[in-house]
């Protein structure tokens, strides 16, 4: 009988939930929106009884789907940074301001205190102490030079299809900065916010674009270049003053308003400001919390605040749940207990900087000869005239092949041209060129060596398997972290990922020689070396080489992923044309990708099957 009992009040109450939707957050990516969608969202739990989630993207694609009803709220709507696609959504209706979270924010072009002031704590001496205003910015070129293009200068930029991204390209030419700085796109804003951590904690130079409330502001001592005070006539001229605040709105599809009508009255009331995210920023980080835990420290902290957002039952409804939270084993049995969790990533964390410190010297000089590398194939392939270049790939295609398939490289390549991708094909090229000689370079020996050592194969293979199965994504954190963005992380990511079907292959083909072929080298009087290089290695040569082509199809696949961490090339502009929802854009440089894709796997597939060249 109480089964039955329990089974229907479970199926009731199991109904009546349904009845409320589940609410979806905009995640677009950083910790200030994660926060105050963790405040809104415990509340609207606990206190509406409404079921929340979060969907994660950048700041273009989560206001867009805010728009098309993908997304019910979004806690931060930077409405000036995302204007093209923000407003439209206004005045189409799709989209309904209900409060402005905090407008008395700062952005513009940042670099570390120490820069001017120095830091005797760090033993840092001031390296620009006259640097007040973006336009002392020029005198010291120097200090802030590219990696990339040592004759000028890098500004870090705002993430592409950010109206600040466009302001700043501006502004560049407004202050005569591009004759002497090269505006560099971080690719999204995790990577600008690697690239300030890196410099910072390295204690060297940086110069970009940034904006308050941030952790990375509360935490580190930051200073904002000067700028003309804002006027909205020199604004309109050429952006010629600082910026002005952005009104940061939490704003919700139109369809919220009848769905969930009690939850859009408490959120009309949400408001707070950007020295209370930044404090909470600033306590998330010093702290090592994450935040679940920040969330928690708000409530305790800005208890009249956050009061003041409800009504009086719902308030009862959230000190109960607080209550209820501070048992950290009260979980259901379908959940993990927290208390039994551990904090592995702290422990890598900690390796990763005795890394760095212990070896940025190695780091650094690693990165130097990968950056000449790709600087002295992109200037050879830059130097071939542009129907020289299709010719000889014409001459390849037909060698390799038939003149059919030269005849088809030409056009491709020609295609691209057109398009207006060539230099950033030749880019692309340079990379994937790059990436797979050092791969080859490392990955046949150490194959060879795995096929002359069983304990070696049992260690090395995991390690390949880890490298295989592993997200993609994953691979660009340890380039950011060692390298900074642009090239050379970009190289470093390919080879990682790229690396594996190399080393397998040529330990497979090697291990597949067959053992009679070995005696009989050994018994005519062959040495090691000589059963390597004369039978071993002319047999496995075709797996060998199916392995390259593998590695050099890896390679083209992640060197587009890179384009996330500030490697230039086709793939910047397919970065660029997914934040700006350009179907255009993206189609030149995707089918400029597969293009290119094509050819490459050709040559290396003919070259595979043992075909002369």
């Amino acid at each position: 009988m109480l089964l039955i009992i329990g089974i229907f009040q479970s199926s009731f109450f199991g109904f009546v939930y349904a009845e409320k939707p589940k609410l979806l957050f905009a995640d677009a990516g950083w910790d200030s929106i994660r926060i105050h969608n963790g405040i809104a969202a415990f509340i609207i739990e606990n206190g509406y009884g409404f079921e929340t989630d979060f969907v994660t993207g950048s700041s273009p694609i989560v206001i867009r789907g805010l728009r098309q009803g993908d997304i019910d709220i979004c806690m931060e709507s930077w409405t000036d940074n995302v204007k093209d696609v923000y407003y439209p959504g206004i005045e189409n209706g799709e989209i309904v301001e209900l409060s402005v979270n905090f407008d008395d924010n700062a952005q513009g072009l940042y670099v570390p205190t120490y820069i001017i002031e120095g830091d005797s704590e760090r033993g840092i001496e001031p390296l620009a102490p006259d640097l007040k205003s973006i336009k002392d910015l020029p005198k010291y070129w120097e200090l802030f030079k590219d990696p990339d293009n040592p004759n000028k200068g890098r500004i870090y930029g705002a993430p592409p299809n950010w109206v600040s991204d466009e302001i700043l390209r501006t502004k560049m030419e407004t202050y005569n900065l591009e004759e002497t700085y090269e505006y560099f796109n971080p690719g999204s804003d995790t990577a600008l916010n690697t690239s300030i951590v890196s410099a910072y904690e390295k204690g060297e130079p940086w110069v970009g674009y940034y904006w308050d409330p941030t952790w990375i502001t509360g935490k580190y001592d930051l200073t904002l270049l000067e700028d003309e005070p804002y006027d909205e006539e020199k604004w309109l001229d050429g952006y010629r003053t600082e910026f002005p605040g952005v009104k940061v709105t939490i704003a919700v599809n139109k369809d919220l308003l009848e769905t969930a009508p009690e939850v859009v009255e408490f959120l009309k009331n949400y408001q707070t400001s950007t020295e209370i995210t930044s404090e909470l920023l600033a306590y998330m980080q010093d702290n090592d919390l994450d935040i679940d835990k920040t969330v928690n420290w708000f409530f305790n902290e800005y208890e009249e605040l956050w009061t003041s957002w409800v009504p009086e039952d719902i308030e009862i409804k959230i000190r109960e749940a607080l209550d209820s939270k501070d048992d950290r084993f009260l979980v259901g049995v379908n959940q993990f207990p927290k208390g039994l969790r551990i904090e592995l990533g702290v422990y890598v964390e900690k390796f990763v900087s005795w890394l760095t410190e212990s070896f940025q010297g190695f780091f650094d000089g690693l990165a130097k000869g990968i950056n000449g590398i790709v600087s002295g194939i992109r200037k050879v392939l830059s130097f071939i005239p542009w129907f020289m270049f299709i010719l000889l790939l014409f001459l390849l295609g037909w060698k390799t092949n038939h003149w059919k398939t030269g005849l088809m490289f030409a056009v491709m390549i020609f295609l691209i041209g057109m398009l207006g991708l060539w230099d950033d094909m030749i880019f692309t090229l340079s990379i994937v060129i790059t990436g797979v000689l050092i791969a080859i370079i490392v990955g046949i020996p150490l194959g060879m060596y795995m096929a002359r050592n069983d304990k070696a194969e049992a260690i090395i293979k995991p390690l390949l398997d880890g490298a295989q199965t592993m997200p993609s994504f994953v691979h660009l954190i340890p380039a950011m972290i060692f390298f900074g963005l642009g090239t050379v992380p970009a190289v470093f990511a390919t080879i990682i990922y790229s690396i594996a079907p190399c080393i397998r292959l040529t330990n497979l083909g090697i291990r597949r020689v067959p053992k009679e072929m070995r005696e009989a080298a050994y018994s005519f009087g062959s040495s090691s070396w000589q059963v390597l290089t004369k039978v071993e290695l002319p047999q496995a040569m075709p797996t060998i080489m199916a392995g390259i082509n593998q590695t050099t199809m890896a390679a083209m696949s992640m060197v587009v992923i890179s384009s996330m961490v500030g490697a230039k090339g086709l793939g910047e502009n397919v970065l660029i044309a997914i934040n700006r929802t350009d179907v255009a854009m993206g189609f030149d440089a995707g089918i400029s990708i597969v293009f290119l894709a094509i050819i490459i796997d050709r040559i290396t597939q003919s070259i595979s099957n043992n075909k002369d060249i």
